[in-house]
């Protein structure tokens, strides 16, 4: 079945399964007002904490939606 991506709020896209990983890491991504904020959340956890492959790869994915979504071409 496919992960179709659902606007949480204002700029802030996630699929069921990114909100699973961010749930696992308890980021309140709800609290977030922007993508640059939660994205800001995320790293802060990868440089202080202990963390899987997911946590990295949805940071990856997140930054790089960021970039091509809200840079002008």
């Amino acid at each position: 079945m496919a992960d179709f991506l659902k606007q949480i709020k204002n700029d802030i896209y996630l699929t069921s399964k990114d909100i699973s990983v961010l749930d696992k890491y308890e980021i309140n991504y709800l609290s977030c007002s922007n993508m640059k904020e939660l994205l800001f959340k995320i790293e802060t956890i990868l440089n202080n904490e202990e963390t899987d492959f997911d946590l990295e790869d949805l940071s990856i994915k997140l930054s790089e939606y960021n970039y091509y979504y809200k840079t002008n071409k």
